[in-house]
């Protein structure tokens, strides 16, 4: 069953709309990569109290996806150029954390485009299939972002990421978010089309495939009005979905993109959906979903809220029926989303009960370094350490 956004209806239901100030009590400059530091309202900055901050990868490392590997190893795939999506022969890349997130290591190129030499690869889903193995599904533009997408790409690794096994395989729409197995070992994956350009429109699906990875089957659909879908299957087997909608109202451009983001839910592996929830304002998208130990749900939002640049959580101790209020991971106080780019967050629980979330940051041009983070004025991949003690109770 597809649904159709509602703007109307949604608004209806919107949370509020900026999250809690939270302040450190010390102060520290900038770091190298590697090195925590913290921050005081550093030129209006606001961290989470108790987290440690890294910058994790340097003048690379957008769009990072997590990757828990069976060996204890973290790994983020990540774009390997200083720009949002624009970096002539550019892929993806699959950097290693072995101490939790706190230095990260080069360990392979994950894609390339042997038939057109100044491609960009950079839209990309990644997961582990049942056997364990490493699966990247990642398309991308011509050279200069230049439509149509690229075919997507099937880069699978049976070690851990050292090597790659490259085909194209039949799979329309862009890939997005995590890939999952399921009990019966066939592996999930989100993608999105557009399917209109006025009104522009998009739709969202879920693809499987029987074979680790290798090919995949027609989507089934989703959502039309949203796309950059995150699914998540919960331990109990009911299907979460989180997407970015379709801007109806671009606000002078004074918001980028979407309307909010919303929440589906599926209780018969994707078949049929609920109607869409909003979770977040315009201006707060690109959502991630974790399930954490403990049972509770962990939301990672974008936020490009003037005022609010950087990563925003929510927290549901009941399934998803109901969140807490909006808590700052890391923000800035940026005003021009034209100038500052920031967010597409990825967390992931360890073994210790530590949460690691990446995201990345940087000012779109290198002549606006003013407009990135006071301590790391360059696109980068940064990490942040943290846990459920420092979730704030009034949240």
């Amino acid at each position: 069953m597809i649904h159709r956004i509602n703007r109307r209806r949604l608004l209806q239901h919107a949370p509020t709309a900026l999250a809690t100030s939270l302040l450190l009590g010390d102060t520290a400059s900038a770091s190298a990569a590697g090195r925590a530091f913290s921050a005081a309202g550093l030129n209006g900055c606001q961290l989470l109290p108790g987290a440690e901050f890294y910058v994790g990868i340097d003048n690379k490392g957008l769009w990072p996806n997590l990757t828990k590997l069976p060996g204890g190893e973290l790994a983020a795939a990540v774009y390997n150029h200083p720009s949002h999506g624009y970096g002539s022969n550019s892929d993806i890349e699959l950097w290693i954390s072995k101490d939790g997130g706190v230095s990260w290591s080069f360990r392979s190129q994950v894609t390339d485009h042997p038939e057109e030499p100044n491609a960009i690869r950079m839209n990309h889903a990644v997961g582990l299939n049942a056997a364990g193995e490493l699966v990247a599904l990642v398309s991308g533009y011509h050279e200069g972002q230049k439509k149509p997408f690229l075919p997507t790409q099937c880069c699978i690794s049976k070690d851990q990421g050292h090597t790659w096994q490259r085909t194209l395989p039949d799979l329309s729409g862009v890939p997005h978010g995590d890939i999952f197995p399921l009990p019966d070992g066939r592996l999930v994956c989100s993608t999105y089309i557009g399917v209109s350009t006025k009104p522009r429109r998009s739709r969202s699906s879920v693809n499987f495939s029987d074979d680790g990875g290798r090919t995949w089957d027609h989507p089934r659909p989703v959502v039309t009005g949203i796309g950059e879908t995150f699914v998540l299957r919960r331990s109990d087997g009911v299907w979460l979905a989180v997407g970015r909608t379709n801007c109806i109202d671009r606000m002078d451009e004074v918001l980028p993109h979407g309307s909010g983001e919303v929440l589906l839910r599926s209780e018969d592996e994707g078949r049929s959906w609920s109607e869409p929830k909003l979770l977040s304002p315009q201006g707060q998208e690109n959502a991630h979903l974790l399930e954490l130990s403990d049972g509770r749900l962990l939301c990672s939002f974008t936020s490009r809220i003037p005022g609010l640049f950087g990563i925003v959580l929510r927290m549901s101790s009941n399934g998803g029926d109901s969140w807490s209020y909006p808590v700052t991971l890391l923000s800035t106080p940026a005003y021009d989303w034209h100038k500052t780019d920031a967010g597409y967050p990825s967390s992931v629980q360890l073994d210790d009960g530590a949460i690691v979330t990446a995201y990345y940051f940087g000012p779109r041009k290198p002549e606006w370094a003013a407009h990135g983070l006071p301590w790391h004025q360059r696109y980068h991949m940064g990490a942040v350490r943290w846990d459920l003690s420092m979730w704030p109770e009034d949240a």
